[in-house]
């Protein structure tokens, strides 16, 4: 067992990877330790971004979030099952601390901690189940707790910035890491004939975070064959990430975020800022990038809606037209056309997670199977790209969209913003072409009228599975896994059903207009 001061944290934030700051401190809403799945849940009313060591004598699990006030006096929970209790108190003026201290005689993993965001203002702490044992002699220990019984950790102040981990976005890699922004410098080199090249980032003041390790890094994606972190220098302390390019990729470029982080983008692809009131909460402006850790193929969405529809009701709902019933589908020609549905994620892949843990891919799957039925009762050839619960990467989607010579590209989703602005909900369709925006509002439209949702409109977007397809090609978001409303009909097999019967009718529409 691999023992390491710091806790490797795997961070899926929904809807877009936002690393933000709050302009004034945090404020710890809520905690609740679940013993039976030995699993830790906190809640701040702004963005954190926590640290998470393992420390010794006693052991525990230590949970820092900077720029934090606890908002409550200190509290704490009994446990069980190895653990002895967990504690919340302020450790400082500015930090915020959780503690899982274990009973004696017992150890965690570290490399099987887990710290991930659902958003960057709701957390979750998946610890292993303790084993007995005693750590090595050489394991890290610190000295005991302050006065108000939390345990105190001198944190590591060497470098300025923690390099954290490396995660592919839509369009490209996002270098996850904390404390000070960092200071970047590239290069490029290549050898004979422009055979061997390579991109190499040097990171002045930063230090490799333990347990990021080469198999957490996601080679062979987007022309990059293979990544190099390296901890070049001690004093001061300087990182190297280097980029093995495949010969017939571009050429990529890097750009140190004044928010944290690393954006890394091949050339003709440029990063948009988002003011306040955005897309996220957040202090400024921030860098809004594609949703990472999990291969999702989603970039920004809105937090307002906007209704661009004139068949409305008095309370801003489209009507619905019993003359365009699911029931009452086009006919096309038999054999003549190639519809490819993409449910999106699938088995490590939840996709967006919302309320009550409801799961992006548990809804879009049976959606999706729905869809193709429907079409193919009426003559049309489906290829689904997942026929099952399986995780499947966004180029591998377009692949099977190009060898199938389809026709059509649909890609199926359901959307997701903060678990607090539950008032957010309704439809969204997405394009990329000229031909895919009047398929988009075809589809969008019949939706509308026939599921009485919400219009958050039908736009342009540069998700990779739609922009890299030569087909007319859509991306729909049913509904917000994180709205009160289109969560109960997200949930709802019934609602289900109604919704693919009426994407299908969609399809059916634009397809019988060729």
């Amino acid at each position: 067992m691999k023992w390491n001061r710091l806790v490797p944290g795997v961070l899926g934030v929904i809807g877009a990877l936002l690393l933000a700051l709050p302009a004034e401190a945090a404020r710890l809403q809520s905690w609740r330790f679940n013993q039976r799945e030995n699993r830790l849940t906190f809640s701040t009313d702004t963005p954190v971004q926590p640290r998470a060591q393992l420390i010794f004598s006693p052991t525990r699990l230590v949970i820092d979030l900077p720029g934090t006030t606890l908002g409550g006096p200190t509290s704490d929970q009994s446990a069980g099952r190895g653990i002895r209790e967990v504690r919340v108190g302020q450790f400082d003026a500015q930090t915020t601390r959780i503690v899982v201290e274990l009973e004696q005689g017992y150890i965690l993993d570290p490399e099987q901690v887990q710290v991930r965001g659902e958003t960057n203002r709701d957390w979750v702490v998946q610890i292993p189940r303790p084993q007995r044992g005693d750590p090595p002699d050489d394991a890290p220990t610190e000295t005991t707790a302050p006065a108000e019984n939390l345990v105190s950790a001198e944190p590591d102040t060497a470098a300025a910035t923690q390099i954290q981990g490396i995660s592919a976005t839509a369009d490209g890699f996002f270098v996850r890491t904390l404390g000070e922004v960092p200071e970047i410098e590239v290069s490029r080199s290549s050898g004979r004939r422009g055979r061997d090249r390579k991109v190499t980032i040097e990171i002045e003041n930063a230090a490799i975070a333990a347990g990021l390790t080469s198999q957490s890094l996601p080679e062979n994606r987007y022309s990059v064959r293979s990544w190099e972190i390296t901890q070049t220098s001690a004093s001061p302390p300087t990182v190297e990430i280097t980029l093995d390019l495949m010969d017939d990729g571009p050429d990529w470029n890097a750009l140190s975020s004044d928010i944290g982080g690393i954006v890394i983008l091949p050339d003709g692809i440029s990063i948009r800022e988002v003011p306040d009131g955005g897309n996220f909460a957040g202090a400024g402006s921030a860098i809004a990038i594609s949703r990472s850790d999990r291969g999702n193929d989603r970039t920004d969405r809105p937090n307002t809606d906007r209704p661009n529809s004139s068949n409305r009701r008095a309370d801003n709902r489209p009507t619905r037209d019993d003359n365009a019933r699911p029931d009452d589908r086009p006919q096309v020609p038999s054999g003549r056309y190639v519809v490819v549905i993409d449910p999106g994620h699938g088995g490590r892949d939840p996709g967006a997670v919302g309320i009550n843990d409801l799961y992006e891919k548990d809804v879009v799957f049976p959606i999706s199977q729905r869809v193709a039925t429907t079409l193919r009762d009426q003559g049309v050839e489906v290829v689904l790209t997942r026929t099952s619960d399986y995780e499947l990467d966004l180029e591998p989607r377009v692949q099977i969209a190009e060898r199938a010579n389809a026709t059509v590209f649909v890609s199926i989703h359901a959307n997701a913003i903060s678990l607090s602005r539950p008032d957010v909900n309704g439809l969204e369709t997405y394009y990329t072409s000229d031909e895919g925006a009047r398929f988009a509002r075809v589809v969008h439209d019949i939706i509308l009228r026939n599921m009485g949702m919400n219009d958050r409109g039908s736009r342009r977007a540069r998700f990779y599975v739609i922009r890299h397809t030569s087909m007319p090609a859509i991306l729909i978001e049913t509904g917000f896994v994180t709205g009160a409303e289109d969560y109960r009909n997200l949930s709802s097999s019934r609602w289900r059903d109604r919704m693919a019967d009426s994407i299908a009718q969609g399809i059916l529409t634009y397809l019988e207009q060729l």
